[in-house]
């Protein structure tokens, strides 16, 4: 039997190799801040994954450099360069984590950056359509391709062997006629991001519905583009086609487009569609025509008993089963046929979500439910679709893990007051002394046995 339902709060387990301290002794080295020498220390060995099976738990946590995390967006696990992404508003770039010991190891620069504070803020010129980075994705060829402000998505290298590593090699306009004739540009920003390793093919979502009183504006919804990504041939000047793009009529937005490799579709999911009753729906398209094949509805009052429109992240499991954030929790359903197959209610749904293939957890981030006012890391047997533990997580979002060592991730955001010091810093960050600054919180499996925990299976 799996464990029985708890709520764990924030406990600090030195099992896996992390030096961990009482909060109320002297500020841990883990928990490091980039020395003015630039060295970099380790937040754990990484070494021992522990076991699977085991309840999670924080293990330590990891800064960066520059200024306090208040803005940030979707992060990426990509396996192949062993490397955590996150999209870092606050200093305008992409930080890169090394996901298997658990350091920060560099950034690429050069993003749009938190949303514009100046009137305008929304479109009208070519700086205030939107905050960037948003979504994250890293192709095989060692590419990071990310969303940004201003209707562009960016290319950059993350090959550390590489002569132009860390740099941003292409930007590519996401713009359509309908908002952007060439001077005054509505089109919002690049949001998230997905991609299609059969045909080599990125989806990228432009949520930002297009109803701005401009002469040249039509009010035509949100819309995906899609584009032809090359070959695993790094150059700097690649033959990037826009190959075409998809309208949503009516739509609030888009938001995470998913590659399923069983279906050999992309799952988008879209909130608030009017067009279909002003509920959530998982578009299902064909990236070589660039339709929409099959929706899938979320009908909330009858799935969680409220109403509502919104979702979010999507993940796929095991056996076809997708979990995506809506109505407010986590649900998982059918990807072959958009049937409900479970509520999870012990924890909110959040935004982004992901599933572990080296421990078969889907994992969460939204407030507690059996501990209510609590933001937690939710956890959830992929095979079971049941909900496991909730690990408290405050100000924590956007998990993902790197399935070598089931190392879990979530960004851990401030407000602009905790990191001006007028607001109280009670983040998961302080319980390790970084305070006023945001950081990336580490979770992983403790030792069942080494805790006095044995289960039957």
């Amino acid at each position: 039997m799996k464990p029985a339902t708890r709520v764990i709060p924030l406990v600090l387990i030195a099992a896996l190799g992390c030096e961990v301290q009482h909060p109320a002794g002297p500020r841990p080295a883990l928990a490091r801040v980039e020395s003015a020498r630039g060295d970099r220390e380790s937040c754990s060995n990484g070494e021992r994954r522990g076991d699977a099976d085991g309840p999670i738990s924080l293990l330590c946590v990891i800064s960066v450099p520059g200024n306090p995390i208040a803005s940030s967006d979707i992060a990426w696990v990509d396996s192949r360069t062993e490397r955590y992404y996150i999209a870092d508003r606050s200093n305008s770039g992409v930080d890169i984590i090394d996901a298997e010991h658990d350091r920060y190891v560099g950034r690429v620069g050069g993003f749009t950056g938190g949303f514009p504070t100046t009137p305008g803020t929304g479109g009208g010129t070519a700086t205030t359509n939107g905050a960037g980075p948003n979504g994250v994705v890293v192709t095989p060829n060692q590419q990071l391709w990310a969303g940004d402000g201003n209707s562009t998505v960016r290319v950059a290298d993350v090959d550390p062997d590489s002569p132009t590593y860390l740099q941003i090699v292409a930007s590519i306009s996401t713009a359509v006629d309908e908002c952007d004739d060439g001077t005054v540009h509505y089109c919002g920003r690049a949001d998230e991001i997905g991609y299609d390793p059969e045909h080599h093919i990125i989806l990228i979502a432009e949520p930002t519905p297009l109803t701005h009183a401009a002469p040249h504006v039509a009010s035509v919804g949100a819309y995906a583009m899609f584009i032809a990504a090359p070959g695993y041939t790094l150059t700097a000047v690649p033959p990037y086609t826009v190959l075409g793009h998809h309208h949503f009529h009516g739509a609030g937005g888009l938001e995470q487009p998913l590659w399923d490799p069983q279906l050999h579709r992309f799952l988008l999911t879209v909130p608030n569609d009017t067009a279909l009753g002003n509920v959530p729906a998982i578009a299902v398209i064909n990236d070589s025509t660039r339709q929409v094949e099959h929706t899938y509805t979320l009908d909330c009052t009858t799935l969680t008993g409220t109403a509502g429109g919104a979702i979010t992240g999507i993940a796929l499991g095991e056996e076809q089963h997708i979990l995506v954030s809506a109505c407010g929790y986590p649900i998982i359903l059918s990807a072959a046929t958009g049937n409900p197959l479970k509520v999870i209610t012990q924890v909110g749904g959040g935004d982004e979500v992901w599933f572990n293939r080296g421990d078969g957890r889907f994992y969460v981030t939204g407030p507690s439910t059996a501990a209510p006012g609590l933001q937690s890391l939710g956890v959830i047997d992929g095979e079971r679709n049941t909900w496991l533990q909730n690990v408290t997580d405050i100000r924590g979002k956007n998990p993902a893990a790197f399935a070598e060592n089931n190392h879990i991730f979530t960004v851990v955001q401030i407000t602009a007051a905790i990191a001006a010091g007028t607001a109280t810093d009670s983040s998961t960050c302080s319980v390790f002394g970084v305070v006023g600054k945001g950081c990336i919180a580490v979770y992983g499996h403790s030792d069942r046995a080494r805790h006095g925990e044995r289960e039957a299976r």
